[in-house]
């Protein structure tokens, strides 16, 4: 997996220590990959669902700062609909969705190289001064 430049997720200690990767990012858009390994497992053997979480969440600090204002997170909800399995490639895209004032919508979607859906994130950004 190759990985492009980006301060922000270049410093994020979570996601290096994840293994995750940044794919892509640009205007309110961004793509973070992460190969299950057994570190990733959990007591069913299966992908913890905090590790998607984390790397929805870090798809979602990337793309929503894109733009000329810094922002964080103000609120999210996510929805597993698939176990991510070892071995699996899981990929977190986020997308804007609409932005109000200081307050933008983003969604992630996180799929296995199958194109199968894993989880759905939904999470809104707040711009701060």
């Amino acid at each position: 997996m190759d990985q492009v430049a980006n301060p922000m997720f270049n410093n994020d200690r979570l996601m290096q220590q994840l293994g995750a990767h940044l794919v892509s990012f640009a205007e309110h858009t961004a793509t973070v990959e992460l190969k299950v390994t057994e570190q990733h497992l959990q007591g069913h053997q299966t992908c913890n669902g905090a590790v998607i979480f984390a790397l929805c969440d870090a798809a979602f600090a990337i793309a929503c700062n894109t733009g000329e204002h810094p922002a964080v997170g103000q609120h999210c909800s996510i929805n597993y609909l698939k176990a991510g399995m070892l071995g699996d490639v899981l990929t977190a895209t986020a997308e804007h969705k609409t932005t109000s004032g200081r307050t933008g919508i983003y969604d992630i979607t996180v799929t296995n190289q199958k194109q199968q859906i894993v989880a759905e994130f939904r999470g809104t950004s707040r711009i701060i001064k």
